[in-house]
């Protein structure tokens, strides 16, 4: 069940937009109108350019810590119900989570990160965090124990991601450039990626497949200069899943839809009190692990 942060491949990243912009040591304030639009410091074709902006996205490659926050719904699609659209479609649980990372940029050009994550599950009409819940489509109360993130960073590639992770998994996203597309609406551009995955795993020893499309909402002015270190975006996340094995329903038709929503702060204190506290009494150590780099 590693399913949303282990795609950082994708991953729960995000950012804050404002009108006055920060990143890194660069504070730059809207453009003035101008009948002539500035052009752009990146070549959006090239893989090596897609990878420093799809990085500046995902944190700050300068090595300052980020804090990547997303608030999410799951709902359960049954295949073989469509004579029922309370049977066909359900909303099965909420969740918040969060990837805490460090990311540099190496002599040859790919970054590296070192990241740590997790969500909570919610209850769908409440938002109290669980440790146990109803599945709506069996009755059953099953355990929601907080997830960890199985992959714990990585180095980023023009030809995509070298990853560190604790499970087995092959990922259309591993050995190929990002293939990021972009939409320019305005003075705002739009950035989509997709990836297949299938990974192994060890609760129920068997393989699971995912689909995933991540997209970033951000200001154009942060692609006209190449000095800014992170990207702020509004982030979000959609992916199509086997059903959880927590739910016990392997053999049933259908399979499970995720969104999430977020942005990316430079501090813990920027977080929701309620998520921290919760964070804090469930995954107690969390905040106070060290991320920080191998020594050389």
């Amino acid at each position: 069940m590693k399913t949303i942060f282990r795609i950082c491949l994708c991953t729960l990243l995000t950012a804050f937009s404002f009108s006055c912009m920060e990143s890194g040591k660069r504070t730059i304030k809207p453009e003035a109108p101008s009948t002539k639009k500035m052009e752009l410091a990146y070549n959006l074709e090239d893989p090596v350019d897609q990878l420093l902006i799809f990085e500046k996205l995902q944190g700050d490659i300068s090595g300052k810590k980020t804090y990547s926050y997303s608030e999410g719904r799951v709902f359960g699609i049954r295949t073989d119900r469509p004579d029922s659209l309370n049977v066909f479609g359900k909303e099965v649980f909420k969740y918040t989570g969060c990837g805490i990372k460090i990311m540099k940029q190496l002599d040859n050009g790919n970054i590296e990160t070192k990241s740590k994550g997790w969500l909570l599950y919610q209850d769908p009409k409440t938002g109290e965090f669980l440790s146990k819940m109803t599945n709506p489509y069996t009755g059953e109360e099953i355990e929601v124990p907080s997830f960890r993130a199985g992959i714990r960073g990585g180095i980023m590639t023009p030809n995509g991601p070298i990853v560190d992770a604790n499970f087995k998994m092959e990922s259309t996203a591993i050995g190929a450039p990002l293939n990021l597309q972009f939409t320019e609406i305005g003075e705002r551009m739009h950035v989509t990626r997709h990836a297949f995955t299938k990974w192994f795993e060890g609760r129920s020893q068997t393989w699971r497949t995912e689909m995933t499309l991540d997209t970033y909402d951000f200001d154009m002015a942060y692609l006209r200069d190449r000095s800014f270190t992170h990207i702020p975006s509004d982030y979000h996340w959609t992916s199509q899943t086997s059903w959880l094995s927590l739910l016990n329903m392997a053999e049933t038709p259908g399979h499970m839809i995720w969104t999430s929503s977020g942005q990316t702060f430079y501090d813990k204190s920027s977080l929701p009190k309620e998520f921290v506290k919760a964070t804090e009494e469930k995954q107690p150590s969390i905040f106070s692990e060290p991320l920080e780099w191998d020594e050389e």
